[in-house]
């Protein structure tokens, strides 16, 4: 018999299904150096202009020189308008698998930038394994960006995945009472704080490293079930133990069995759509 029932299981994982939205939406969107931006802004260019950008030839060495620095500029941005971010032409054309592979490494990198903050989880953080933690969020992060991008949105439905993926348990949320009630939203608004609210880039790249690891937190609380959970490559596990290079190895595991985990939740939501 399962140590925590599926009923804790269940009240656990909607409030974090519930908060991934605002949080998704802020790792999605959130664009430090403005470039998804200007991708979007030279994208718009490319199509009003038909793909090219006449201009007369300069006489004096410094127009040259201006028009030399002008197209260095401009292919640079052609490249990012043809770059896979969010809301650029290349984004709509891109596969459910492409955006998934996307999701790994945005939210692979956004929490390994969160772990190298000092004292992120306050006290908090110095009594838990910050990577662990981070870790879990991050895999329950993208298992929920995956089974958008392949419209399977239900909060109900999320939460199965979840328990599969992460747990390896089959759990019926159904029986357990209402995935939209008042507590489950009041949980989630706990979980995801101000991300959404914040006008400056500082202020919402703060405000998402809080929640996820809020977010992380709260699933640290079924800590007797997280052994199961995709775990990366021994070789790395092994090296995280190792002092000095530990830190290395730590990031490298988690990176893969984040890989691991988008993997398996892209199988699980073929095989529900499959059924359909």
């Amino acid at each position: 018999m399962p140590a925590i029932p599926d009923d804790h299981v269940v009240r656990v994982l909607r409030p974090f299904v519930a908060a991934t939205g605002p949080v998704l939406r802020g790792l999605r969107d959130a664009d430090p150096f403005r470039l998804g931006r200007l991708a979007r802004r030279r994208a718009l260019e490319l199509q009003e202009s038909g793909g090219r950008t006449p201009e007369e030839a300069p006489t004096s060495r410094r127009g040259q020189a201006a028009r030399v620095v002008r197209t260095g500029r401009a292919r640079a941005l052609d490249r990012l308008a043809t770059s896979k971010l969010p809301g650029t032409p290349r984004w709509q054309t891109m596969s459910p698998e492409e955006r998934d592979d996307w999701w790994v490494s945005r939210v692979g990198r956004f929490t390994s930038v969160v772990a190298s903050i000092p004292g992120i989880g306050g006290a908090l953080a110095r009594r838990l394994p910050v990577s662990d933690i981070l870790g879990i969020a991050a895999q329950g992060l993208v298992i929920c960006a995956i089974a958008g991008e392949h419209g399977l949105n239900g909060r109900d439905e999320q939460v199965r995945l979840l328990a599969s993926v992460l747990f390896g348990r089959d759990v019926d949320p159904s029986r357990h009472g209402d995935p939209h009630s008042a507590d489950v939203e009041r949980e989630a608004g706990e979980l995801s704080g101000t991300v959404g609210e914040e006008k400056e880039e500082r202020g919402r790249l703060s405000a998402l490293a809080r929640a996820v690891w809020r977010m992380g937190t709260t699933l640290w609380g079924l800590q007797s079930e997280l052994d199961r959970r995709p775990k990366g490559n021994r070789a790395w596990r092994t090296l995280a133990n190792v002092p000095v290079v530990g830190a290395v190895g730590s990031y490298r595991s988690e990176r893969s069995g984040l890989k691991r985990a988008a993997r398996a939740a892209a199988r699980w939501v073929a095989r529900e759509q499959g059924r359909r």
